[in-house]
């Protein structure tokens, strides 16, 4: 599968001097696993581009026996890109798929790296983001912010934030989601809440603790987690 995202420049793969111009492009480790979307247990694969660009792609591979051409407009589901929300950048954030406490399955994943890149899709805050998409139809149902960006850059030097991989925690044991850790590039861990079978109630909870290089944790010490 190749995202659109990336078909404006695989072309440069056939470049005499590729080695010496190395691009990324479908560089990130994809989640797989199965989930009921559609009215039907289904096996879904969701990745990312990490350096390639700023994506996140699922695809449907319950019968791999099955994948030819004529099959591939089923096998795919649906592409997210900065496109959709600017605020998403280079995906290096890998998506996790799980159950919400409204009983719908979701990719969560974190907005990723250096989203006010000049592509025309610039953030205009580089804040650490959280995403909530519909499996199914690649659809967001939340955007959670932690408001953290260019103006709270602990260096002073005006840089964007992004948000890591996810952690999801089910708490009550049931095969649903309650809450997601994950860390950004400014040294902040950050605890989502998603306990709520109402996603206007889901919201950032606080921040555990800030990754710092010695105990006196002066803001330009503080270390990015990825």
């Amino acid at each position: 599968y190749i995202p659109g995202e990336v078909l404006g420049t695989i072309k440069q793969l056939s470049n005499e001097n590729y080695q010496e111009n190395h691009k990324f492009y479908v560089d990130g480790t994809p989640t797989v696993s199965d989930a009921f979307v559609g009215g039907a247990w289904r096996t879904v694969l969701v990745g990312g581009l990490n350096k390639g660009g700023q994506s996140i792609y699922a695809l449907d591979v319950t019968n791999p026996a099955g994948f030819s051409e004529g099959s591939a407009a089923s096998i795919f589901k649906w592409e997210f890109t900065d496109e959709e929300d600017a605020d998403l950048g280079y995906t290096y954030s890998r998506p996790a798929i799980v159950k919400l406490n409204d009983g719908t399955w979701a990719a969560v994943f974190g907005n990723g790296h250096n989203n006010t890149v000049a592509d025309g899709q610039a953030s205009t805050t580089g804040d650490a983001v959280l995403y909530v998409v519909n499996l199914d139809t690649g659809a967001l149902i939340k955007k959670i912010t932690t408001s953290t960006g260019v103006a709270e850059d602990p260096t002073g030097q005006s840089r964007p934030n992004g948000l890591a991989t996810v952690a999801p925690v089910d708490l009550q044991d049931d095969g649903k989601i309650d809450y997601i850790y994950a860390g950004d590039l400014f040294g902040n861990m950050w605890k989502f809440d998603l306990s709520s079978s109402n996603k206007n109630q889901w919201k950032l909870d606080y921040r555990i603790f800030a990754a710092c290089e010695d105990i006196t944790c002066t803001n330009e010490k503080q270390q990015p987690i990825t």
